[in-house]
């Protein structure tokens, strides 16, 4: 494992000094987040804002979205852990509500960025919140076709534009096994509805 990644680094430009490798079991790696939680509950760093972004992009614009984001938003420096992961479609189970671009091979990118109390949360809140928003106007105006993991909506009309084909197919699940609304009202997906047999939010 380590000799083919030794072949993959050699194709690319970066800081020998800055590679580092960590053997573990597969359920440690699984459950890596968590662990780096509880490292930050005890340093009393976890109950700060967490204005994490997560978002799939398609392989076709990574290199679009790596000059103008990493190369110009972040300017190649950002307060917490980035993770790129590749995926492919056929890996997933099209059954799900998940959403993915519209391309074989896609990108997790993982901005995990914390408002730490070493200076004025409230202003470092706004500051990656605003940074956040510039990445996703960045990535609209530029067309890369982007969709968010865990998205946060405020309209109906944003959601079904997030879930696109898949919106037809997720709103007759929603009649379907959920018709009185009982969950998920936070994330208002579905606008209120009265009916004189059903009363729903």
């Amino acid at each position: 494992m380590l000799q083919e990644l030794e072949v993959l680094l050699e194709q690319l430009n970066y800081i020998p000094a800055s590679v580092f490798t960590t053997d573990l079991p597969y359920i440690d790696f699984l459950d890596r987040v968590h662990k780096a939680e509880l490292k930050l509950r005890v340093k009393g760093l976890w109950e700060v804002p967490h204005p994490w972004l997560n978002l799939f992009v398609p392989k076709s614009r990574i290199a679009d979205f790596d000059q103008g984001v990493f190369k110009g938003i972040l300017v190649n420096k950002t307060s917490g852990p980035i993770l790129i992961y590749p995926m492919n479609k056929n890996k997933l189970n099209e059954n799900t509500s998940v959403v993915t671009p519209d391309e074989e091979v896609f990108y997790l990118v993982a901005l995990l960025r914390s408002a730490l109390p070493d200076g004025d949360v409230t202003r470092t809140l706004d500051y990656l919140t605003n940074q956040n928003n510039q990445i996703l106007r960045f990535c609209d105006e530029e067309g890369i076709k982007i969709k968010q993991y865990l998205p946060h909506y405020t309209t109906q009309q944003e959601w079904i534009n997030h879930f696109g084909p898949k919106w037809s197919q997720f709103y007759q699940r929603k009649k379907e096994f959920d018709p009185r609304h009982i969950l998920a009202t936070g994330q208002r997906i579905f606008k209120p509805s009265y009916d004189e047999n059903l009363v729903t939010w």
